[in-house]
C-alpha cells in the first residue's frame, strides 16, 4: 500500500558571503563601489536579501552577505556584467576576496528578549 504524502522539502536557501580586506587609505572609494554593487546585487532575480559587515576589530575587512533562492540565480549574477563592479576594485583591496556559498536547509527565527524577574 503506498501512502501520498504532500509534504514537500524544505526549500533551500544559499547564503554567500564575499569576504575582503580594503586598503585604508581607499575605504571611501571601495565603500562607494561595494554600494553600487549592493545595489545591483538586490534587483537581480533570485535575490532575496544583501548586507554589508564591517569587522569590530579591523573597520577595513568587509563582508558582502547575500541570500539567493537557487544556485543558478547566484551564479547567474556572480558570472554577470552587473557583478563586474566590484571585480574591477580589486585594486581598492589588499587581498584577493573570497567567495563562499553554503547551502542552507532550515532557519530557526527566535526573538532575544530579556529575562523577566
Amino acid at each position: 500500500m503506498t501512502v501520498a504524502t504532500d509534504e514537500a522539502a524544505p526549500a533551500a536557501m544559499l547564503l554567500a558571503s564575499i569576504v575582503f580586506r580594503v586598503q585604508p587609505h581607499k575605504r571611501d572609494e571601495a565603500l562607494s563601489a561595494v554600494d553600487e554593487t549592493l545595489r545591483r546585487m538586490r534587483t537581480a532575480p533570485g535575490c532575496a536579501r544583501t548586507r554589508l559587515v564591517a569587522d569590530t576589530e579591523d573597520p577595513n575587512m568587509l563582508t558582502v552577505l547575500s541570500e539567493w533562492q537557487t544556485a543558478a540565480s547566484a551564479d547567474n549574477f556572480f558570472a554577470s556584467r552587473e557583478f563586474q563592479i566590484f571585480k574591477g576594485m580589486r585594486i581598492l583591496m589588499r587581498d584577493e576576496p573570497v567567495l563562499v556559498i553554503d547551502d542552507v536547509r532550515s532557519r530557526v527565527t527566535r526573538l532575544l528578549r530579556a529575562p523577566t524577574i
